[in-house]
């Protein structure tokens, strides 16, 4: 009967997974077709080949086209903010799924890991909103961001590095839920991965216009 109920946690999970990826389903390459001729979109494809995950970065962030303009700073803020979206909603189904018997312990540091994720976006998004920066004072804005940015980065590439060494009720159990955690966690960490790319880039040409060495 534990098996069943085990199974019968793991079916719910994938059904609710699935229906995150349709509520976060980035527009078709068709779908963004449309926007090419548009510079604000060719302002965004340009700027998404600075990235790891340029086709990526353009398919999600082209159909804000209209609101980020050519505007670096918007870009950026556009990208963090979908990320903090997309990370959001995999803590959610982290802590879902950590109720499964037989896993919370492999999904304990996971968990933390990914709400840490969520803050530090959170600052980041929080940083650059604030206004206008000059001189040193953009420098240390900016530096705060990169380093949030980057620690959750980090956070995504360590979130599941303890499920080897915790035992299961099954390893059917460790292997299903496993798999789950790495494709949303691989999803957040290249979602966050061009982020970091966009602020960069905003870090670069914001110095050069603003006459400034960060």
């Amino acid at each position: 009967m534990r098996s069943l109920s085990v199974a019968a946690a793991i079916f719910a999970v994938v059904l609710s997974t699935k229906l995150i990826n349709s509520i976060l389903a980035v527009p078709s390459p068709t779908e963004a077709e449309p926007q090419r001729r548009n510079p604000s979109a060719d302002f965004i494809r340009t700027s998404c080949k600075s990235t790891m995950y340029p086709m990526r970065c353009y398919r999600t962030l082209s159909p804000y086209a209209s609101e980020i303009g050519s505007d670096p700073k918007k870009l950026a803020m556009k990208a963090l903010n979908v990320t903090l979206k997309v990370t959001k909603s995999a803590s959610k189904l982290m802590k879902r799924m950590s109720r499964i018997p037989g896993v919370p312990a492999a999904l304990a540091d996971c968990v933390e890991e990914v709400e840490d994720a969520v803050d530090e976006l959170g600052k980041s998004i929080g940083e650059m909103d604030r206004g206008p920066a000059q001189g040193p004072e953009f420098c240390r804005m900016i530096g705060d961001v990169q380093t949030w940015v980057s620690a959750a980065e980090t956070d995504d590439d360590t979130c599941t590095d303890g499920f080897e060494e915790v035992p299961t009720v099954s390893p059917g159990v460790k292997r299903n839920v496993k798999k789950i955690v790495e494709k949303h966690v691989g999803r957040i960490a290249r979602f966050t991965s061009n982020a970091l790319a966009l602020v960069n880039l905003y870090a670069s040409s914001s110095s050069r216009s603003r006459h400034v060495k960060c």
